[in-house]
C-alpha cells in the first residue's frame, strides 16, 4: 500500500504548493492590468519588453498571452537560454508547415515572444528589427529577468512606452492564491500565512515556504502553524 505523505493527510490529492505551472492555474492576482495592455500592445503590432525578477509571475503571464493568440497558430516561442551561436529566426519562420519547409517560405505576420531575451546578442536583435521591418514578425514581445545589454538605439526607440514591470506581489493577493489552494482549513490563519509570506515576497519562494512549514507542522504532530514553527523552520 502507497504511503500516504504529509498533504495527502491533510486532505489533498497533490501538493497544494506546487510551483510546477501545469499543476495550477491561479490568475496573475494584481497584473490584470499588465497583461491587458500587454495583448492590446500586441493586437496593434509592437515591439514590447516585460521584464521581472525570477518568480514574480512572467512564466504565467506569458502562458496566458500564448493561450490567449495560440488558437490563430501564429505564436513563435523561444528560451534565450537555449541558444548556440545566432537565433535561427528563419527556421522559425518556415517550419510551420512542410511545404513552407520545402519551398523555404516564410510565414509573415507572428508573434514571437522571446523568454530570458537578455541573452540575445546584438545580432539577434538586428535580424529582429529586419523581421519585425519586414512584417514577419507583427509583434515580438522580449521577457527578461535582467536588463537587456544588447538593444539597440532603433530597438530602444521601438520600446518607448512599451516597457512592463512586474515585481512581487501583495500580501492581500498572495494570501488569495494560497487559500485558492487550499481553501478555509483551520491548519493555517491567514495571519500566519502573512508571516511566511514576510519571510520573502516572492511568490515561488512564498509557495516552498510555505510547503516547508506545513510539513514540518504536521511532523512535529500539531494540529495548527503557529509563529514558533515559523520561526524555526524560516528563521
Amino acid at each position: 500500500m502507497k504511503k500516504l505523505t504529509w498533504y495527502n493527510e491533510l486532505g489533498f490529492l497533490d501538493n497544494p504548493f506546487s510551483i510546477k505551472p501545469a499543476v495550477f492555474n491561479n490568475p496573475i492576482l494584481g497584473y490584470d492590468g499588465i497583461l491587458e495592455d500587454i495583448n492590446q500592445k500586441i493586437e496593434e503590432s509592437n515591439i514590447i519588453q516585460l521584464g521581472g525578477k525570477y518568480g514574480t509571475g512572467k512564466t504565467s503571464i506569458l502562458k496566458l498571452i500564448i493561450s490567449e493568440f495560440k488558437g490563430k497558430k501564429n505564436v513563435i516561442y523561444y528560451n534565450c537560454n537555449n541558444k548556440e551561436g545566432p537565433v535561427k529566426f528563419d527556421k522559425f519562420l518556415t517550419n510551420m508547415c512542410l511545404f513552407r519547409r520545402v519551398f523555404r517560405i516564410k510565414k509573415r505576420n507572428m508573434l514571437l515572444l522571446l523568454d530570458e531575451a537578455q541573452d540575445l546578442d546584438t545580432k539577434d536583435i538586428n535580424k529582429i528589427e529586419d523581421y519585425y521591418e519586414g512584417g514577419f514578425f507583427k509583434s515580438v514581445l522580449l521577457v527578461s529577468q535582467e536588463k537587456i545589454s544588447s538593444l539597440t538605439r532603433t530597438m530602444n526607440e521601438k520600446l518607448v512606452n512599451n516597457k512592463f514591470l512586474v515585481s512581487n506581489i501583495t500580501s492581500k493577493n498572495a494570501i488569495k492564491i494560497i487559500r485558492e489552494r487550499i481553501g478555509d482549513i483551520d491548519f493555517v490563519s491567514d495571519k500566519n500565512l502573512i508571516l511566511i509570506f514576510n519571510k520573502n515576497r516572492n511568490i515561488r519562494a512564498f509557495l516552498k515556504n510555505c510547503e516547508d512549514v506545513f510539513r514540518y507542522t504536521y511532523e512535529s504532530g500539531d494540529e495548527e502553524v503557529t509563529p514558533t514553527h515559523i520561526e524555526n523552520i524560516l528563521g
